[in-house]
């Protein structure tokens, strides 16, 4: 399906801004340095949004609608076979890391630099726990897991990747996911030989 032109529009000035408030922060990011970024017109803006703090806001909503979709992800694995758990998991990373990969200066927004970043940070979080701790209780998660701290890890260990490979090019998606899930779901140590 095809945009229209006023998503086009709409999403280039989403574009522009969220690179814009990235580099220079909020308040120090003008309307009209993201019409000229975005090739477009202050009018055009004003049909969107009422000012850079609503577009802002808007930016951030919708980053954490994709977020709180992938946070829920967990409570897919309680119906799910054992042997399908693994792939679950490495699916779910999968669509995180092209989430944070498709959205840099947003999640850097979203997670370090808006006022609010600890509340979105904290709301991910803890709807991982919820998820962890739910499977926890179902046998599917170790009991052992301190899923707070297990968290936490998935949500700075996601954000970190995506910085220093995806966006670099050095590696995929799909690469970083198959890694990362294998860290949290096999460990790094070798288990052959100990009988497990």
């Amino acid at each position: 399906m095809t945009e229209s032109k006023g998503e086009q529009s709409k999403r280039k000035l989403f574009e522009a801004a969220e690179e814009l408030f990235a580099q220079k922060g909020l308040q120090s990011t003008r309307v009209g340095d993201i019409v000229a970024k975005a090739g477009l017109t202050q009018a055009a803006f004003y049909l969107y949004f009422k000012s850079k703090e609503d577009l802002f806001q808007q930016m951030l909503q919708e980053f954490d609608r994709q977020l709180v979709l992938l946070g829920d992800a967990g409570k897919q694995a309680a119906t799910l076979a054992p042997k399908d758990i693994h792939q679950h998991v490495k699916s779910t990373f999968i669509q995180l890391f092209s989430l944070f990969g498709r959205n840099p200066y947003l999640t850097r927004i979203a997670l370090q630099h808006a006022d609010d970043s600890e509340k979105i940070r904290i709301k991910i979080v803890e709807q991982i726990v919820n998820n962890m701790e739910r499977n926890k209780r179902l046998g599917i998660v170790s009991p052992n897991i301190d899923t707070w701290v297990a968290a936490e890890s998935i949500v700075a260990v996601t954000e970190r990747l995506v910085h220093r490979y995806v966006l670099t090019g050095k590696k995929t998606e799909t690469v970083l996911a198959e890694q990362a899930a294998h860290i949290f779901l096999s460990g790094i140590l070798n288990h052959a030989g100990e009988g497990d």
